[in-house]
């Protein structure tokens, strides 16, 4: 049977938490496809079930030909070497190889049945390409910069970056027919990256990958699956990336006319029962015939009565089934007069002065003009979010100062804990913020990052995509006249992603971005592009704690 993937009525969550319901899903043969949506949203659960290594709460999942998995995490022993590792992913083509030489020993003499097992793991081993296996694994290690890492290190000593190179090194060291793929892109650098983007789009087999990634995305994906937390479902689109994104699109604008009908249908039956009520008792001329006159105003009276109860009726249906109004285009609210401190808006709006933080940040001065849109890129580990957290003024530099104008928000890298799990999503969104709550609640809803329904959900069961959600919209309804985001994108869906761009497009404040984003960088440069060289858009990277 060609090899594929499906689920059928799959019902799938932890405890009193549902991730989707009655999911059907087929993955053909040589399919690319992959699954997004925001973090927590059930992305990494979906992929299990699809491999076969958790069973769904109801419903049955199926796959046809074998299966290469990648975790975003190991699973193996720190104690594992890194040979080990290689072993345990070569171990059913060494297998294939044990038999063809137990078989090849004794072909003299063999029956045709075993003949035929000989021709068949020959004709495997060769598809498999398994006398190469070797020097793919070498060839997969050098091209993810772990060139002549030595196999005797144990996992347990390699940093998670270099564990997830070795794992994804290991599943295309022997391509399986499916390769099911968590988070590929972690931990790569540009050149890993590009070196994996042809190898899935060379791949001949089914590639199921989820991926924040959306550059990865448009190389390599021909369907989109998206997990959507908000309806527990599991949604397919075709067309690639872009395809999902217009289709996305044309959903929101179905949304919008669905909701201005059911206002149009509102206003009309209110407007009928209002019209017909104010013309009940209204007297007509006598005709100087009384009895006529009683007889035919209380059969009007009667009919109008009907009328207006008929009405009354549709709009209680209308209003019992009512249309969530569509968010609007996410927009920041800016405060550009400088703050409570009336700052000058020729002044800068941040400036450090020989900055130092002892091992992660080298002495620096960094002077960011207001209306500036500045990228900061480098590598994991080379003091990007110690910068961001100096300027912001939640780490304390060991040496240096920081001069700030104005009202500065502040999106952290990984959110830290709430403090108080137990409050509502509500009360923590308008925390400190003053004014009416109910205006609050408004201009929340209007986002559309939340629905009514979620509004006393404890912010301590929220998963990662809302939490982030939560402090997103905090930051930009809060208007602050220059922001410090780090890693904006991260556990957003990719819909989100690219709203979010578009309304930092438009952000007439300063903005200092940290990013890996690939497709983050591109609209960067687009932006800048389209601004011409005057210097409000400017690109720097980071080095082992300096700016470069």
């Amino acid at each position: 049977m060609t090899e594929h993937l499906s689920l059928t009525g799959v019902t799938h969550g932890y405890g009193d938490r549902q991730l989707f319901a009655a999911v059907d899903l087929t993955i053909g043969a040589g399919e690319h496809v992959a699954v997004v949506g925001e973090n927590g949203a059930g992305k990494s659960t979906l992929l299990r079930i699809l491999a076969g290594l958790e069973p769904p709460n109801e419903g049955t999942a199926a796959s046809h030909g074998r299966i290469g998995y990648l975790a975003q995490t190991t699973g193996l022993p720190a104690s594992f070497t890194v040979g080990n590792a290689i072993d345990e992913a070569l171990a059913s083509l060494r297998a294939v190889e044990a038999e063809l030489d137990s078989l090849e020993s004794g072909l003299a003499d063999a029956d045709e049945e075993q003949l035929e097992r000989y021709g068949n793991l020959q004709t495997e081993y060769q598809l498999r390409e398994g006398y190469a296996a070797e020097s793919r694994v070498e060839a997969a290690l050098d091209r993810l910069g772990l060139g002549g890492l030595d196999r005797q290190r144990t996992l347990g000593s390699l940093s998670g970056g270099e564990q997830h190179r070795v794992a994804l090194a290991c599943v295309l060291a022997d391509p399986a027919d499916i390769l099911l793929l968590d988070e590929p892109t972690n931990h790569l650098d540009t050149s890993g990256t590009a070196w994996l983007e042809a190898r899935l789009a060379a791949h001949r087999g089914t590639v199921v990958v989820v991926s924040h990634d959306r550059a990865l995305l448009r190389k390599v994906a021909v369907s989109v699956i998206e997990v959507d937390a908000e309806r527990c479902a599991v949604n397919r689109y075709g067309n690639g990336y872009e395809g999902y994104l217009r289709e996305k699109a044309a959903e929101r604008e179905r949304w919008v006319q669905q909701y201005r009908g059911w206002l149009d249908a509102m206003a009309a039956e209110r407007l009928q029962a209002d019209t017909v009520a104010g013309k009940m008792g209204y007297a007509r001329r006598r005709d100087g015939d009384k009895m006529g006159f009683d007889f035919k105003a209380g059969t009007w009276q009667q009919a109008a009565s009907s009328k207006v109860r008929n009405a009354q009726e549709r709009l209680r249906r209308l209003e019992a089934n009512p249309v969530d109004r569509p968010p609007v285009p996410l927009k920041l609210a800016v405060d550009l007069q400088g703050g409570s401190d009336g700052a000058a808006l020729d002044a800068p709006a941040l400036e450090a002065r020989g900055v130092e933080v002892h091992g992660r940040l080298e002495r620096t001065d960094f002077r960011v003009e207001a209306g500036q849109k500045i990228l900061i890129t480098g590598p994991n580990g080379a003091g990007k979010s110690t910068l961001l957290s100096v300027l912001a003024g939640t780490l304390e530099p060991d040496a240096g100062t920081v001069v700030r104008h104005g009202r500065i928000g502040y999106l952290q890298q990984e959110l830290e804990p709430p403090q108080r799990p137990g409050q509502r999503l509500l009360p923590a969104f308008v925390s400190g913020l003053g004014g009416n709550i109910d205006e609050h609640a408004e201009a929340l809803l209007r986002l559309g990052l939340f629905r009514t329904t979620e509004f006393h959900v404890p912010v301590g069961s929220l998963s990662a995509g809302q939490q982030r959600r939560l402090a997103l919209a905090r930051l930009l309804l809060g208007g602050f006249g220059t922001m410090l985001v780090d890693e904006p994108t991260n556990h957003l869906a990719p819909v989100l992603v690219e709203q979010l761009e578009a309304a930092l497009s438009e952000f007439g404040g300063t903005l200092i971005m940290v990013s890996h984003d690939r497709a983050l960088g591109e609209w960067f440069s687009k932006c800048a592009a389209r601004e011409g060289t005057g210097g409000s858009w400017l690109r720097y990277a980071m080095r082992d704690g300096a700016l470069v």
